[in-house]
């Protein structure tokens, strides 16, 4: 997820199946195979989500007047390190970089532009200095001298990677002053987020109509579920026995796409509406939670439906646990779309865009994986290799990002 981290301002009977195994032994071999393969691609997934957690962000400050632009770019000084090796000692980090502050403006430098009518307006840098965000920031100021008059819509064009980053490196445009929409001292409302493929794009600086908002942030909403390893993991642990079902002796497979793809509505849908209302009552202020203990319940529900899927305790209840994690889930997804922060007389429009966005964007994960699992339910591993081990992967990972949240962050 990405994050805004500056303070104040993410049934076929069982009979059928040992006749298959009985009739059909090389093809289940085959299948067993296949199924390793498949789970070892699984448990590398999942540890790449555990790495890539936090993703890395930068931003740009902008004050905008009738006559002038100027700002200024905040990268981490640790982020900063990666690119230029200041220094491996990291009480030495800001006495480095100031020392090489030119060095720094020089490479920043050409990679901001902005465009009125096809004519390029660089910027030009001035001076550097350190603040302390949480985390100690670079501070590298600049203005646009070549812009006489600033127009209300301009391009703007950032090459927002930074060689030696991680590739999900996430830039943040912050239209801190503007006397045209009445913003001021703003450090909590994004205006452009520059990611793959939106290197250049349009910055309105007389407000967004509705229609624009709606759409900004319905694109948001998918790409925060998508990036959202964490909700990802939650939907994945409740897909994984929605193509079993539980009998006396264990699990078996369903024998029915249409009811099993309805139950898993069913189930996703009350996860749904949870995590709407508390997102909702977040967003409009009503209920406040700590972000450490949110983002760790968060972790404690993967853990507990995981756990659920090997050893099946709750049965009936599971509508319960969905119902009662999902709200903690919203206050999650509340969470990210704080920084992206609307306008206060477009934030309803706002909200229902991102909660759209959500939906679509856990829609295409259940239908992508939903009739996979379908297809490999019969596999005479998947009670073991698939809903077993991949539910202990998902234990493991989950495990280790409740002591991270709850106690290293």
């Amino acid at each position: 997820m990405l994050y805004l981290t500056r303070p104040g301002k993410h049934a076929t009977a069982r009979a059928s199946s040992v006749s298959m195994v009985k009739t059909q032994p090389s093809r289940l071999r085959g299948n067993a195979s296949l199924n390793s393969v498949l789970l070892f691609c699984l448990l590398l997934l999942f540890t790449g989500m555990a790495q890539a957690h936090r993703l890395g962000e930068s931003y740009i400050f902008l004050d905008v007047s009738e006559t002038e632009l100027t700002g200024r770019f905040e990268i981490k000084l640790s982020d900063l390190d990666k690119v230029f090796q200041l220094s491996g000692n990291e009480e030495n980090l800001e006495q480095e970089f100031l020392a090489r502050s030119t060095e720094v403006q020089a490479y920043l430098q050409p990679r901001l532009n902005f465009y009125d009518e096809h004519t390029i307006h660089p910027v030009v840098t001035t001076q550097s200095e350190v603040r302390e965000h949480g985390s100690k920031y670079a501070l590298i100021f600049f203005e646009v001298p070549s812009l006489k008059s600033v127009p209300l819509h301009i391009e703007t064009e950032y090459q927002y990677y930074l060689d030696g980053l991680e590739p999900e490196h996430r830039s943040l445009l912050v239209i801190e002053n503007n006397p045209r929409t009445g913003t001021v001292d703003n450090e909590s409302q994004v205006a452009l987020i520059f990611g793959p493929g939106t290197e250049r794009q349009e910055l309105r600086l007389d407000g967004l109509p509705w229609y624009e908002v709606m759409s900004t942030f319905i694109k948001h909403g998918v790409w925060h579920i998508w990036i959202g390893f964490d909700h990802i993991l939650f939907i994945i642990s409740l897909l994984l026995p929605s193509v079993m079902i539980l009998r006396a002796g264990g699990w078996e497979p369903v024998g029915d796409f249409k009811s099993a793809l309805i139950f898993v509505i069913k189930v996703i849908t009350l996860f749904t509406v949870a995590h709407s209302v508390t997102l909702s009552l977040s967003a409009l202020g009503i209920v406040k939670l700590p972000v450490r203990l949110v983002e760790a319940v968060i972790a404690v529900s993967i853990i507990v439906v995981a756990l659920n899927n090997i050893f099946p305790i709750f049965n009936r209840r599971i509508w319960w646990v969905v119902f009662g994690f999902g709200l903690f889930h919203g206050l999650g997804f509340a969470n990210v779309l704080a920084p992206l922060g609307a306008e206060r007389s477009s934030l309803l429009t706002a909200l229902i865009g991102f909660n759209i966005g959500v939906e679509l964007g856990q829609l295409a994960i259940i239908l992508v994986l939903f009739p996979l699992l379908f297809m490999i339910r019969n596999w005479r591993a998947y009670q073991f290799q698939i809903l077993g081990l991949g539910s202990v992967a998902m234990i493991a990972i989950s495990s280790f990002w409740f002591v991270e949240r709850a106690f290293l962050s």
